[in-house]
């Protein structure tokens, strides 16, 4: 009989203690986040439908409008996920970087040829510290040997 009762403890710790990770802290601010994202993207009633089934891709939508990355990229980078042309986890990839990069001028953008090289990061942390100090255009400055003139002082002649 304590067998039972201790089993039944341990496995209602395990049932309570073990919460499934959730993006939004509640569906309160799930809905609210939602009613934001469909009116601020003017997304279609068949379009929403596909995201929001997924909270991760509300999440990542919610975070970049929160962080301020212009709406029409976001509204871009959700057309090509609506069109097939970006998986879940490519969608998610794009507006994660657009998030966390917003002070770049150009946007990121997939290259799918087949020679394409690019450069590869560990995590994520490599890549702000490789933009951060100012990232392709200072590397390909130092590989080339070219310094930075300050425009403001005489030329010495």
């Amino acid at each position: 009989m304590r067998i039972k009762y201790v089993l039944t403890f341990f496995i209602l710790l395990l049932i309570i203690a073990c919460n499934s990770y959730q993006p939004f802290s509640s569906s309160k601010e799930k809905r609210m986040k939602s009613e934001t994202i469909k009116k601020d993207l003017k997304l279609s009633s068949k379009n929403f439908k596909k995201i929001k089934k997924e909270d991760s891709i509300l999440f990542s939508i919610a975070t970049a409008l929160e962080k301020k990355v212009r709406l029409n990229l976001i509204k871009r980078r959700l057309d090509s996920f609506f069109s097939n042309n970006y998986t879940k986890k490519e969608l998610l990839t794009i507006l994660k970087l657009d998030y966390n990069f917003p002070k770049i001028k150009k946007p990121f953008e997939f290259n799918r040829r087949k020679d394409a090289q690019g450069i590869d990061f560990k995590d994520i942390n490599e890549m702000k510290k490789f933009f951060n100090e100012g990232g392709v255009e200072k590397k390909l400055d130092s590989v080339l040997g070219m310094k930075k003139r300050d425009s403001t002082q005489k030329k010495n002649r």
